[in-house]
């Protein structure tokens, strides 16, 4: 095969292999922490805007997602 077939392949194994690595990175702290179906939800960490209003009232949307998540 000639110089000229073989440098698109090359390319995009590159490619291909640099989006891994980005994925891989982009990834870890995802995976590296253990996920389990019948965990409860902690909801979010202290310090998080979620947590720093607490006097506001759900809208509409977050009360019928909640719902849908089993919380209340």
């Amino acid at each position: 095969m000639s110089q000229r077939r073989r440098w698109p392949a090359r390319l995009l194994r590159q490619a291909w292999s640099g989006l891994v690595a980005m994925g891989t990175v982009y990834l870890a702290g995802e995976t590296s922490r253990p996920h389990t179906p019948d965990a409860p939800i902690a909801g979010p960490p202290a310090g998080h805007p979620e947590r720093l209003c607490p006097n506001v009232p759900l809208t509409r949307l977050e009360r019928t997602l909640l719902r849908e998540l089993g919380e209340r």
